[in-house]
């Protein structure tokens, strides 16, 4: 279970996002705008990383069983 504090500083969460954008573009795989969008909507309060990676897991399920 991750559990993350809220951040309420927007420079503080956009410095985040930007150092997770920086650690996956250098494996070459850069963060797209809804993957972004979702990092801030975790950082912020209006989702949870655990929900998130729920539905991610759900998604695959379904594809792959």
């Amino acid at each position: 279970m991750i559990s993350m504090k809220v951040i309420k500083n927007e420079k503080e969460i956009q410095n985040k996002i930007k150092k997770v954008d920086g650690a996956m573009a250098q494996e070459g795989m850069p963060l797209t705008k809804d993957l972004k969008s979702i990092l801030y909507n975790c950082y912020t309060g209006k989702t949870t990383f655990n929900a998130e990676r729920k539905k991610i897991i759900d998604k695959y399920r379904k594809i792959y069983g």
